[in-house]
């Protein structure tokens, strides 16, 4: 696992290496851009025009010490842009560089802008060094018209650190930079990992500029970005299907019928050895029909039998609130998904707050809107990644639940505020019924370890692992062919 940092933390973190370990900026910004070159240069060629948005920053003196190196090996079709007026020591002494050395600036608030323009829309690279980690606000005036152009043109776009325009608590309705590499400096950086940012920062590659290891343990790493594949113990040979665990699900309505039968096949392929379905009495002839592995049932307010996991919600449909509140009341361990969510929303508005046992919530984000509705009174504010963090980490301590937030990403975050962010860039996965696969994968392995946390991670690796390996086999695909590929995933997951 590797830690996700805070702007504020970089910056203490720069801070003491100058300070504590007596590492001078100048070194940290000539390490920074030697690795940050080193890392792009594969993908240039010598006849590439190169432009450099140079902030007044030490983003900006990064960006020049890249494109010294750059220019040494050849790579001389170069225009530095220079932007700011308040320039940072280290950038002054590396803007004096690039000025003896001869390479070709425009001071942008002294050019006319449709120069600005043509440079950038006939550029073949622009190096993207305007703003670093620490912005607080969203960018205005040239800065902004000068990024959106950037996001107009052809070019292809190397970011170093951050794309400018994003930082921990800059809204995100606000314009930002949209690079295809970014190169980030020392730890990666959380304001990446919003669902909204993640694809504005293209490739991403992390370098140490030379922080030494034992500052960069201080930092503090309540967010972690997973950089493993799942796990799980093989089953013993004796294994049978009761010792394998029992899923009851209840889901399934007139309207969406196949959400509870993938979530019940998913299960199976998740290994469990039993599943049940408790559906409406006017699908149970489908049902039954459909899935012949599954005990079909219908629920009319009878005791339940006590089961590894139930996964409640997948199809469900509208006004299940009153059902909801009396499988809370068994206290069995609960995945609650899709519908199943939308109802606890509903109660949670209602000021209602009933009791329940280990809890799995699975919510896309916009069925996190309405549970965060729901349960903090009014719309959130989760438009910024800061905003979005803490909004996860204060529901699952409110709600005493593991949240599984799904969207290109998947954030996973439990009562005590420990999250995890797994990459998905697995656009294949957003797919109808992808959500109902996973669920079932949750509720299979919370019902064998009847551990929140270990189903929740790992049932989100599995996921991810299906997903790659049927996109690897079609690249495009339907949730039943998803299906296809889970058993394997879990059997590579087992070790």
């Amino acid at each position: 696992m590797k830690s996700l940092a805070r702007a504020s933390d970089i910056t203490k973190l720069d801070e003491k290496a100058q300070h504590v370990a007596m590492i001078p900026s100048l070194c940290l910004m000539e390490s920074a851009g030697l690795q940050a070159y080193q890392i792009w240069k594969p993908r240039l060629s010598k006849t590439d025009r190169l432009v450099f948005l140079c902030g007044p920053g030490n983003n900006g003196g990064d960006a020049l010490v890249v494109s010294r190196y750059a220019f040494g090996d050849g790579f001389t079709n170069q225009l530095l842009i220079y932007m700011g007026t308040r320039i940072s020591d280290s950038c002054t002494r590396h803007r004096s560089i690039a000025q003896a050395y001869g390479i070709t600036s425009l001071e942008a608030e002294e050019t006319d802008f449709d120069r600005l323009f043509s440079e950038l829309h006939n550029a073949a690279w622009i190096v993207d060094g305007l703003m670093g980690t620490g912005l607080r606000g969203p960018l205005q005036g040239l800065t902004a018209s000068l990024v959106e152009t950037v996001n107009r043109s052809k070019a292809r776009v190397f970011s170093i650190d951050v794309p400018s325009g994003l930082g921990d608590d800059v809204p995100l309705d606000g314009i930002m930079i949209k690079a295809d590499l970014t190169v980030t400096m020392g730890l990666q950086k959380r304001c990446m990992f919003h669902p909204a940012t993640r694809s504005k920062c293209g490739t991403v590659v992390c370098v140490n500029p030379s922080f030494p290891p034992f500052l960069l343990e201080q930092v503090p790493s309540d967010i972690l970005l997973c950089d493993r594949k799942a796990s799980l113990s093989k089953l013993a040979l004796d294994e049978y299907k009761n010792s394998r665990a029992h899923v009851g699900i209840f889901g399934g309505s007139v309207s969406y019928t196949g959400a509870a039968r993938l979530s019940a096949k998913a299960c199976f392929a998740a290994r469990a050895g039993l599943v049940s379905l408790y559906c409406d009495p006017d699908v149970y002839s489908l049902a039954a029909c459909e899935s012949p592995s599954v005990m079909v049932k219908i629920y009319e307010g009878q005791s339940l039998p006590s089961y590894g996991a139930l996964l409640v919600g997948p199809g469900w449909g509208k006004g299940r609130e009153a059902l909801l509140s009396k499988l809370f009341a068994t206290g069995q361990g609960m995945v609650l998904d899709a519908d199943g969510i939308r109802a606890y929303a509903s109660l949670l508005a209602r000021g209602q707050r009933p009791e329940h046992g280990p809890l799995v919530l699975t919510p896309h984000v916009g069925e996190l809107g309405a549970l965060l509705e729901g349960l903090f009174g009014k719309e959130q504010d989760i438009q910024s990644p800061n905003a979005f963090f803490a909004s996860l980490q204060k529901a699952a301590s409110e709600l005493h639940a593991t949240l599984i937030v799904k969207s290109s990403l998947v954030h996973i975050v439990d009562e005590t505020g420990r999250m995890v962010v797994i990459e998905g860039n697995n656009p294949s996965l957003g797919v109808a019924g992808s959500g109902d696969v996973l669920g079932g994968i949750v509720a299979s392995l919370l019902a064998k370890y009847q551990n929140r946390w270990l189903a929740s991670l790992e049932g989100a690796l599995i996921h991810q692992e299906a997903g790659r390996l049927a996109q690897q086999a079609y690249g495009y695909y339907d949730s039943e062919t998803l299906l296809a590929f889970l058993g394997k995933a879990v059997q590579e997951a087992e070790v």
